[in-house]
């Protein structure tokens, strides 16, 4: 009986003991499948997992307008690692669509995959779900520049590698930054950011390629950012602005402003913005041009214009600013959301004042009321025509098969920055400090592009004239024609 009961014990023992086995190897088996590497002979630089969306080398589709079946077999392929087939497709896609920056990007990845290549690694962070247009503006500048510079053979021999980054909602935006920062391979970045902290605490280059109004993006930590500015002009700065500061192009425009008309009626776009009622990027602007028109010698008249009021009447604010406050001059200063309403005013001042617009007129949306704004003189950072000795314009329109922007202008030269200082030293710390020299400079769409200590660019903005043409190339018959300083 002892012996029976012994044997039951030590079968039990052994099939508890093969159940625990298979478990064991069950797990390492999953465990294994996460950790496997890509293929023997790819480079670091091209591995990627599936755990995080945020930064896509060519896997994911982000701009979803115009998808091709050959751009969706071309991202099959590439996150299969076939990366032969994946640059046949998106080839073939581009084919289909020329004006497609993400294909573009993607095609000079899975050229840097498939041939085994060495290379460097740089961020565009591009607001696809929040911007699509902006985002795809950004993606053009950087796109062109990255097919130029591997087109040459690369930086110092290695070919340039783009990441987008991109999240699908504001909560993961500390994410992203996080995620940005903490990933070496990483070298520099390029986008705007409303925490920027971390790239300087962490040590990453960020290149603005666009400017926005002061504080505009979040009103609550001006007095952070304004310490944090202190601070990096004592210590490394990781910051570097493409562009004039906003400001500098208020101040211009302000300027030529009070020397076309002593009293000025503003036509904001006041709209509530998250949790704070009185907030909204167009106010700030206004307050700010409020301020700088005033500092110029002219007056702001207080006739209220708001273009985000449902019941708002551009006629009776027109007639009412000039029969009851004497207006000399009209300023629009709308969101994009608004640009037709702003429309609207100014086909009631057309004739009777001058009229004037904030850069977010500088769009073709308002050359398609070119007849309503005809007249109008808008601040813009960039110009086709200033710069006429370099070809980036004339590349751009050869290559996306329509003009570009000044967004997509910015998104270029902060590529040409950061491949300029990588041509010197290709480490985090290495850029940095190229950048930083004062005997740094390099030639771009916007000119000759060179920092102060702390990051800034020097210079003043641009003033262009909506005009009527004849076969000009926006196919509206009217066109930003670029003003002579005054």
């Amino acid at each position: 009986m002892t012996n029976k009961k012994e044997n039951l014990k030590l079968l039990l023992s052994l099939g508890l003991a093969g159940v625990m086995v298979a478990i064991l190897f069950w797990l390492i088996s999953k465990v294994s499948s996460t950790l496997i590497s890509p293929n023997p002979g790819q480079p670091s630089s091209i591995e990627f997992s599936n755990k995080p969306s945020i930064i896509n080398l060519g896997t994911k589709i982000l701009v979803k307008v115009q998808t091709y079946p050959e751009k969706r077999d071309a991202v099959k392929a590439f996150s299969e690692k076939n990366y032969s087939t994946a640059v046949e497709k998106f080839t073939a896609s581009l084919k289909n669509n020329p004006n497609d920056p993400e294909s573009l990007i993607y095609l000079n990845n899975a050229k840097i995959a498939r041939d085994n290549s060495e290379n460097l690694k740089v961020a565009v962070i591009a607001p696809v779900n929040f911007d699509q247009n902006l985002a795809e503006e950004l993606l053009r500048g950087v796109a062109q520049a990255q097919n130029e510079v591997n087109e040459r053979g690369g930086i110092n021999g290695k070919k340039l590698q783009i990441v987008i980054a991109s999240v699908e909602n504001r909560e993961d935006s500390q994410k992203l930054d996080k995620e940005l920062v903490e990933d070496r391979s990483i070298v520099a970045a390029v986008g705007v950011r409303r925490d920027t902290e971390i790239y300087n605490d962490k040590g990453l280059v960020l290149v603005f390629p666009v400017e926005r109004p002061n504080q505009a993006e979040n009103p609550e930590n001006t007095e952070q950012n304004l310490l944090n500015n202190q601070q990096n002009t004592v210590k490394n700065n990781y910051l570097f602005h493409i562009n004039p500061l906003y400001d500098n192009l208020i101040d211009t425009h302000a300027r030529y402003i009070a020397r076309q008309g002593r009293n000025i009626a503003i036509c904001g776009d006041i709209r509530n913005s998250g949790n704070n009622s009185n907030f909204s990027s167009s106010k700030i602007l206004v307050e700010q041009y409020t301020q700088a028109i005033e500092q110029y010698g002219s007056k702001v008249i207080s006739t209220s214009c708001n273009l985000a009021d449902k019941n708002f009447d551009p006629k009776a604010f027109v007639d009412r600013a000039i029969e009851t406050d004497n207006a000399s001059g009209f300023l629009l200063i709308p969101s994009l959301r608004s640009i037709n309403y702003a429309t609207k005013v100014a086909q009631e001042v057309k004739g009777r004042k001058p009229l004037f617009g904030s850069e977010t007129m500088y769009s073709a949306k308002t050359l398609e009321n070119g007849r309503d704004v005809e007249g109008m003189v808008v601040p813009v950072f960039w110009h086709r025509d200033a710069n006429k000795n370099n070809p980036f314009a004339e590349n751009a329109l050869e290559l996306w098969k329509a003009r570009v922007n000044q967004r997509t202008a910015g998104a270029y030269d902060a590529m040409q920055v950061i491949i300029a200082g990588l041509e010197r030293d290709s480490t985090r710390e290495g850029l940095q400090k190229a950048l930083s020299n004062p005997d740094f400079s390099t030639s771009g769409a916007t000119g000759n592009i060179m920092f102060s200590p702390s990051g800034k660019r020097q210079g003043e903005a641009l003033l262009v004239k909506i005009e009527r043409c004849e076969r000009c190339s926006s196919g509206t018959n009217y066109d930003f024609v670029l003003l002579t300083r005054k």
